[in-house]
Parts: structure tokens; C-alpha cells; sequence
């Protein structure tokens, strides 16, 4: 696919998913002071706690990035490849994860902390929907990799090697999607707390319908044949 072809449902879907992940870990950080979008600070505060030999606060890390793990693991059986491509069962991804958030916001609410733990899988299941677009290593859910791919972008701008626009212009946006779906989810979370997370969940149902129909109206019953 060539650079002034790419598909605007990708483009805007991705854009989408990082302003819903953004919401997501602000609305999990204010309410359980853990967040569920990433690992990488989940698996540093590990460290920590081994080290301190904290066992309290190890017993709520510790399923939390195995949750995202789940999660992830959830994608890998509904989508199947990790390479963006219209056809595969991205809307059935979305009501999964729609079903997840629905379940954190009830339990969270109920004052069960574990209702994070659904969030996690939530971000792991929309992680693990694409890895891969245009030659773009692309995640959703947490900004280290997209903000060294600016960094890396910019670098070659500088020393005048082509950059293709519309890379950094993605980048750009699934950075700013993120920062702005979390002063969101901090706001939200100010008023309705963990029922905050209502409101990804239902973007995603009707994001992930919507593709369904979509789907269905452009490749049929039996969607892309390489879709798989």
C-alpha cells in the first residue's frame, strides 16, 4: 500500500485507540493507583517489591500484567496476525474489550480493586489487535515506542534523509490521542469515578458494530480470504 493510499478507517481507528487507552489508564490510576495500560512500570514496581520484599503490594502487581497478558493472549486467538489488515475480526476484538471495561467499571464501583485487573486485559486485548502498519511498529496503549519514533523521525529530517509525512503525522497523533484520552479520563473519573470507564466501553461497542458492518458490506459473510 502505498504512502498516499493508506486507509483512512486504519488511520482513524488507530487514533481512536489511543485516545480510549489514554482515558483508560487515567480513569485505573486515580481510582486503583495502578495502571493498566503498560507493563513496563507494572514489571519495574516487581522488581521493587521483590527487592523490598513487599508481598502486600506484589499480590495486586502481579495479576495485573497477567491480565494484560491474558488479555494480549485474547487477541492473538481472535485476530491472529499482528499486521494491520482490513478483513480480520477487529470488531470483534473491540466488543471484547467493550466487555471487559463493562465488567471493570461494575467491579470497580462495587469496590472490588480487582476490576483492574479486567482493565488490563482490556488494554492487553487492544494491544495485542496490530503491531505492525506501513512499516510502523504501532501500539495503542502506552507512547515509549511511539515517542522514539518521533524522536527517530525528526533525527532524519535533520540529517535530510526521506521521511514519509504521513508516519510522523500518524505518530504525532496517536501520541496526542493518548495525552488527551487522559486528562479526559481524569476528568470523567473526578465525577463518576470507575463508572468513568462506561463511556470507552461504549465507544468501542459502537466502533466495534459498526466495523462489523463494514466488514461485512466489503468482504461478505466470510470476510477477506487472507484475513487469517
Amino acid at each position: 500500500m502505498s504512502p498516499t493510499h493508506r486507509s483512512p478507517v486504519v488511520l482513524v481507528g488507530g487514533v481512536l485507540l489511543a485516545l480510549i487507552a489514554g482515558y483508560i489508564n487515567a480513569v485505573a490510576l486515580r481510582v486503583s493507583d495502578l495502571g493498566a495500560t503498560h507493563v513496563t512500570g507494572a514489571v519495574s514496581r516487581l522488581s521493587a517489591d521483590l527487592g523490598a520484599g513487599d508481598d502486600t503490594d506484589l499480590l495486586r502487581v502481579l495479576p495485573l500484567v497477567a491480565s494484560f497478558i491474558a488479555g494480549a493472549v485474547l487477541a492473538g486467538i481472535v485476530i491472529g496476525r499482528d499486521a494491520v489488515r482490513l478483513g480480520r475480526h477487529y470488531g470483534i476484538a473491540m466488543l471484547l474489550e467493550a466487555g471487559l471495561l463493562l465488567g471493570s467499571a461494575f467491579t470497580l464501583h462495587a469496590g472490588h480493586t480487582g476490576g483492574v485487573f479486567l482493565a488490563a486485559a482490556a488494554a492487553g486485548l487492544q494491544n495485542g489487535m496490530a503491531s505492525t502498519y506501513g512499516g510502523l511498529i504501532i501500539r495503542t496503549t502506552h507512547v515509549t515506542g511511539i515517542a522514539t519514533d518521533i524522536g527517530f523521525l525528526i533525527g532524519r529530517w535533520i540529517t535530510h534523509r526521506d521521511v514519509e509525512p504521513w508516519k510522523f503525522g500518524l505518530l504525532i497523533a496517536l501520541f496526542g490521542s493518548f495525552f488527551a484520552g487522559g486528562i479526559l479520563g481524569w476528568y470523567a473519573s473526578t465525577r463518576q469515578e470507575a463508572l468513568a470507564l462506561l463511556v470507552p466501553a461504549a465507544a468501542l461497542a459502537i466502533a466495534g458494530s459498526a466495523y462489523l458492518l463494514y466488514r461485512k458490506a466489503r468482504f461478505g459473510t466470510g470476510g477477506d480470504p487472507a484475513a487469517g
